[in-house]
């Protein structure tokens, strides 16, 4: 059962160096490879996977271990999954070159149904059948109670996770670069959710946007606490080749960046991911609340980025994203006039297109707050309940679903009233005169 929060004693950075940080933490922890890659074609793919594995000298780590791929495997659309490509490449690498014992593919997104509807339409099921290699769907897993002991939990003591990831010796988390609607930003960190099948009580839990993000950093220490090496048990490489932008993360728009991202710390490649989209890291809770308990700075320039000469020549100005104050306006003091106001005008506003919508009410089974109802042939909302984790959004197959702020949707009508009033008041003065 999840904990609530405001009776957690917080962690700091003094409590973590008094329980000695684990050696695993350390590992490489500021290094980063950024390596460009422009396309998704196996040649070249293969060549930017090999300068990963010889760049952070995993060929021997990863030799007669047990090894499970982590790809985001969130919807079967377009640019919403991790390339089948990299995967498969990356499939071939571990067992001929690094001869590892035994490689699994496995995910979960909303439902056990989606997910094995995901693993099919995205060719992933075709791959590890050709390659001889385990799928798991999370859903269909026993589950295990991990509690957070060192470093000590932000939000979640206890987690819950897949009984395969306690005998698993090392994952490799594939995540995709992404804005997400609900959220601002996709990457490492966030694809580790994958590996709870409990989403929806922690949606509902914690309706709190800073809370969830830091629940997202707790998974990660919940998957290091089954681990007994020195060694760290995730290695992310991200794929950043085409990236999402707009509407994320599954109903947004390719975005080429042309760069494969890898390191040890979920941390350190957020915040090379997220600076790429011109984004400010610090804003963001789960990489913060996971770099500080790694003691890893959120700064980009205090990295050991490798691969490419200067990090900044690939930084997109323009990248379309949601806006930081989705996550921010928590931040206001509760109680106070400007908090209610904040509330009311910057609440996410969830739109059905009524064009787009085909009425298959997915959005209806996954939202877990209970948010939306079909009616007469039309899809509602009920915005008192929305939690606005937008996952009705993630989960509807048309695009059909849009979010933003509710200042956006009133103020074309607030326009038109101030222009008729202001008409009727300067109509006013020159009719004295």
């Amino acid at each position: 059962m999840a904990n609530v929060s405001s009776k957690i004693e917080k962690n700091n950075v003094p409590e973590i160096k008094e329980k000695h940080l684990p050696q695993k933490f350390n590992y490489m922890k500021n290094k980063v490879v950024v390596l460009p890659l422009d396309e998704y074609s196996p040649e070249k793919i293969q060549k930017t996977l090999r300068s990963i594995i010889n760049m952070l000298g995993i060929k021997e780590y990863i030799a007669n271990k047990s090894v499970l791929l982590k790809p985001n495997l969130l919807a079967p659309s377009k640019n919403a999954f991790t390339p089948p490509e990299i995967v498969l490449e990356l499939i071939k690498l571990i067992k001929t070159d690094m001869l590892a014992k035994e490689v699994l593919v496995g995910d979960s997104t909303m439902t056990k149904k989606l997910t094995s509807i995901t693993f099919k339409r995205s060719k992933f099921n075709d791959i590890c059948e050709a390659e001889k290699v385990k799928t798991l769907n999370f859903f269909e897993s026993e589950r295990i109670k991990v509690n957070l002991n060192n470093p000590v939990y932000d939000v979640e003591e206890i987690i819950y996770l897949p009984r395969e990831i306690k005998d698993i010796d090392i994952i490799i988390n594939l995540p995709k670069l992404k804005t997400h609607n609900g959220y601002v930003y996709t990457g490492a960190i966030k694809n580790l959710f994958g590996l709870l099948g409990n989403k929806m009580n922690m949606h509902m839990t914690h309706k709190n946007k800073i809370e969830f993000q830091k629940m997202l950093a707790d998974i990660f220490f919940a998957v290091e606490e089954t681990n007994s090496s020195d060694f760290p048990k995730i290695l992310t490489i991200m794929d950043a080749v085409i990236a999402m932008e707009g509407k994320g993360p599954r109903a947004g728009k390719p975005r080429k960046i042309g760069l494969m991202i890898a390191g040890f710390n979920p941390a350190a490649v957020d915040i090379v991911g997220y600076t790429l989209m011109n984004g400010n890291p610090t804003n963001l809770d789960a990489i913060t609340s996971l770099a500080k308990r790694t003691e890893l700075p959120v700064d980009i320039n205090q990295l050991d980025i490798i691969g490419i000469d200067n990090i900044n020549n690939f930084i997109i100005k323009d990248f379309k994203k949601p806006k930081i104050s989705l996550l921010k306006k928590d931040r206001i003091r509760e109680g106070t006039l400007i908090s209610k106001l904040s509330e009311k005008l910057m609440k996410i506003s969830i739109k059905i297109n009524r064009k787009r919508c085909i009425l298959c009410e997915e959005c209806v089974r996954h939202c877990p707050a209970e948010a939306l109802v079909k009616k007469n042939d039309r899809i509602f909302v009920d915005h008192d309940k929305c939690i606005e984790c937008f996952c009705c959004g993630e989960s509807c197959p048309n695009n059909a679903i849009s979010a933003k702020f509710y200042i956006f949707r009133v103020l074309p009508l607030a326009i038109l009233l101030f222009s008729i009033a202001a008409i009727i008041i300067l109509w006013f003065i020159t009719s004295l005169f």
